[in-house]
């Protein structure tokens, strides 16, 4: 052990008060743990984790989930906690490795950041004043990330490497996680009741299904007419894409049709509560696994998510083994 960092990293932790419960459960700030010469406080951990401690507030607290929430955070900090303390790991070898970043680089990065989540630096001061947090603080937050990703890149995501003997085995061995059931592509006209006069949309549908009928386009028929949101998605007029059989998004008397008619057919006019559709069937396939050449890039993508957490958990455990870390 060395002595000398260790008195120090005591006589440090004798400067802050340490941590005592109060109302709310909140705790009051104090030293939360010490990475070399470096000291993460309670502040700290609420700061980093505000965002995922908000999030569960919003999702929880109004349905009446405190004890969840209580449970939740408690889990939330702590990873937080873990998270600071990997990235004072990350920075200390940057450091003691001898790198260095030009300010200017730092500039840019910090510039890109306030556009992307603030806009201006107006909204950003004023943020941080919530936040009881200055400029300087933020900017330091910033350089630690892109410290932290560069290394994590130099360490970790230069290494990976996957095999194609893995890919095959993998997808060899997983298989089920590939499989897909009776699919149907069609494309849907959708007439909104809420937008329409009482029985238009029914007239609007008996009229675009005899244009359909005498050969004019579907999906032309559906920029004209369809009121679904989704009619222009990518270009494809009315595409819904494939839906599967089993939980299909699609209501049971329009799955039905897509099921059971022939490949080319048009429906009839369904009507339900809320709209009329009209659907054409356009392909139809039965339940199969997806072959390797359809899924290499997602087998390949997860393969690469396993190695990298193994990559990653291995460097961070070098980096602890000559590091001083201290819980409190």
């Amino acid at each position: 052990m060395n002595w000398k960092r260790f008195v120090l990293a005591l006589l440090a932790a004798a400067a802050f008060v340490l941590p005592i419960r109060a109302a709310g459960t909140e705790l009051l700030n104090g030293v939360a743990a010490i990475v070399n010469e470096s000291v993460i406080t309670f502040d700290d951990v609420n700061l980093f984790t505000r965002r995922a401690i908000k999030g569960l507030e919003n999702q929880l607290l109004p349905r009446g989930k405190t004890a969840e929430f209580d449970q939740r955070r408690q889990t939330v900090l702590r990873d937080g906690l873990e998270q600071l303390i990997e990235r004072d790991l990350i920075i200390h070898e940057f450091k003691t490795a001898g790198y260095n970043l030009p300010e200017s680089i730092i500039d840019d990065v910090v510039s890109a950041r306030v556009k992307e989540e603030f806009g201006d630096r107006l909204t950003l001061t004023k943020t941080l004043h919530e936040r009881n947090q200055t400029f300087e603080s933020f900017r330091k937050d910033e350089r630690d990330a892109f410290v932290v990703s560069q290394m994590t890149i130099k360490n970790i995501n230069q290494n990976l490497v996957i095999s194609p003997k893995k890919i095959e085995r993998f997808f060899s061995e997983n298989q089920e996680k590939y499989r897909v059931g009776d699919r149907a592509k069609v494309r849907m006209i959708l007439i909104d009741k809420s937008r329409h006069a009482v029985g238009e949309p029914k007239k609007i549908a008996d009229e675009v299904l005899a244009k359909a009928k005498a050969g004019a386009d579907f999906g032309k028929l559906a920029d004209e007419s369809s009121d679904d949101a989704r009619r222009f998605k990518g270009g494809l007029r009315g595409d819904q894409g494939w839906v599967e059989n089993k939980d299909s998004d699609l209501r049971k008397e329009l799955r039905d049709f897509a099921f059971n008619a022939n490949i080319g057919d048009l429906s009839p006019v369904i009507e339900t509560d809320g709209a009329v559709f009209l659907l054409k069937v356009e392909a139809r396939e039965q339940a199969r696994v997806r072959p390797l050449t359809e899924v290499r890039d997602d087998v390949e993508a997860t393969l690469k998510g396993v190695e990298r957490e193994r990559l990653r958990k291995k460097w961070i455990n070098k980096l602890r083994s000559k590091a001083f870390v201290r819980y409190f």
